[in-house]
Order: structure tokens, then C-alpha cells, then sequence
């Protein structure tokens, strides 16, 4: 697995964690996308998720966020999208989750909705 691909970085707020995303999302990099939601969903705070640095996105990848959003939705945590563009917006657009997921065009539109 080649993680060097996808590089996530988190940052607690003060009442958010923004994850910011850069490279690609495809079955190697799952995983990492993955633990990253993970990890940051344990806040029990909104997280929003940068995805202006992504280049490439998979299908794989919008499982994660479909997983992510209905455990949100479940635990009353929203998740918020930041600029999806290029294959991520593509991929929303075709699988009809840009109606279903809270997607913003910027970070501070995300943080303050």
C-alpha cells in the first residue's frame, strides 16, 4: 500500500476538526482516508474535509464518504465537504451524493455553517 499517494492532516478547532486531503483517493489510499474520518468522528464534533487537493478520487472513495456521512447523520456529527472539484466532483455528480452531501466551495463557508 502506497500511502505516500494521499496525504491527510488534521486540525482540531474549537468546535470542528478540518481534515485537509492531497492526492489521490483509490483503493491503496482508502484505508488511510479512512482511519483519518475515523479518528476525527471520535471528536464528536462537525468535521469538514478539504478536498480542494485532490487530483484523482475512485469509487472506493465515495463508500467512505457515504459510510461517513450516515454515521454522522446517525450520531448527530455532520460532515462537510470543502471544494470537491475535478474527479471528485465528477464521481458526486454521477452517483447523484452532490444532493445528498453537505458540500461547501470554501473552508470558511464550511466552518461557518
Amino acid at each position: 500500500m502506497d500511502e505516500a499517494l494521499l496525504k491527510v492532516e488534521s486540525e482540531k478547532l474549537a468546535d470542528v476538526v478540518v481534515l485537509r486531503a492531497e492526492g489521490e483517493v483509490d483503493s491503496y489510499t482508502a484505508e488511510l482516508l479512512r482511519d483519518k474520518l475515523s479518528e476525527a468522528f471520535a471528536e464528536g464534533v462537525p468535521v469538514v474535509l478539504d478536498l480542494s487537493g485532490v487530483e484523482f478520487f475512485a469509487s472506493v472513495g465515495l463508500s467512505v464518504l457515504v459510510e461517513y456521512h450516515q454515521r454522522g447523520e446517525e450520531r448527530g456529527t455532520a460532515l462537510r465537504l470543502v471544494s470537491p472539484r475535478g474527479s471528485v466532483l465528477r464521481a458526486l455528480k454521477a452517483t447523484l451524493l452532490n444532493e445528498t452531501l453537505d458540500l461547501y466551495l470554501d473552508l470558511d463557508s464550511a466552518l461557518r455553517a
